[in-house]
């Protein structure tokens, strides 16, 4: 006579034990269970969240970038640092930015821009100011604004995008006193543009081309980022030209140091034509 399937559950209790932790080992050692663990580990999830973080805070972090475009005699330089000063809902909030901008053996072009909100307070070599005045303020200028477009380890937009080709590099980097947790990865995107606050990207539309960028980044105890590479391709946009290539160093320290932007005086200040 065949017991009910409940007996033997009760009657033998560690051949359902064994039974169960047969099923456990099973699932762990499939390549389900390793893709899980290789989603979970290359996530920059918590990076995501910590920033977030910050942005609520309303605080800040300092910077510094170096971003060379083009390979040949003709390829430039931008040395920039500065900070930022965050806002909730919006990210980075206000920016007060110095950069060198060198072509060639050319001598460096200094640039200054103070962003706070949607005003934007320019100092450039070419503007041809009225005598007293030494800032041009522009406002909605969309090219000179930080956005969430743009290919950057601040934007959380932009780590959501990269987190699908995340994975965690063993290292034993340091960086701003802290030790750091390495990602690499790459991602292909339908379009590439740029503007003075960075190199953005968006879906294909039309005949604009696209690219790939390859990435690492550094994030700190916190998850916070501490280093930033990326190598930006561009599509060609034709059959008679080439790829163009942008590469890029990003280094973020005094993440939680109070962050004061101001605007110029106003004595100093003309409206841009």
């Amino acid at each position: 006579m065949t017991r009910p399937r409940s007996a033997i559950a009760e009657d033998d209790p560690m051949r359902s034990l064994c039974a169960l932790l047969g099923v456990l080992a099973l699932l762990l050692t499939s390549p389900l269970a390793g893709a899980a663990r290789a989603q979970t580990s290359g996530s920059l999830a918590q990076a995501i969240s910590a920033l977030k973080g910050e942005f609520a805070e309303k605080s800040g972090v300092l910077f510094s970038q170096k971003t060379r475009n083009g390979l040949d005699s003709d390829a430039s330089l931008t040395v920039t640092h500065g900070k930022h000063r965050f806002a909730a809902k919006t990210g980075v909030y206000a920016s007060d930015i110095t950069e060198a901008f060198t072509v060639g053996d050319r001598d460096p072009e200094p640039f200054r821009m103070i962003n706070i909100g949607r005003d934007t307070y320019t100092q450039n070599f070419w503007d041809r100011l009225p005598k007293g005045k030494k800032w041009s303020h522009r406002r909605n200028a969309e090219g000179f604004l930080w956005s969430q477009n743009l290919v950057d380890a601040l934007n959380p937009k932009f780590l959501q995008l990269i987190s699908r080709s995340a994975e965690k590099v063993p290292t034993k980097d340091r960086y701003d006193g802290v030790p750091t947790a390495r990602y690499d990865g790459s991602v292909e995107v339908g379009h590439l543009g740029s503007r003075q606050a960075g190199v953005y990207y968006g879906k294909r539309t039309g005949d604009w081309a696209g690219g790939r960028i390859t990435w690492k980044l550094w994030l700190g105890p916190d998850n916070l980022p501490r280093q930033f590479q990326a190598e930006i391709v561009y599509e060609p946009y034709g059959p008679d030209q080439r790829a163009d290539t942008v590469r890029t160093n990003v280094l973020y320290k005094g993440w939680g140091t109070p962050v004061h932007i101001t605007a110029p005086p106003k004595k100093l200040v003309v409206e841009a034509e």
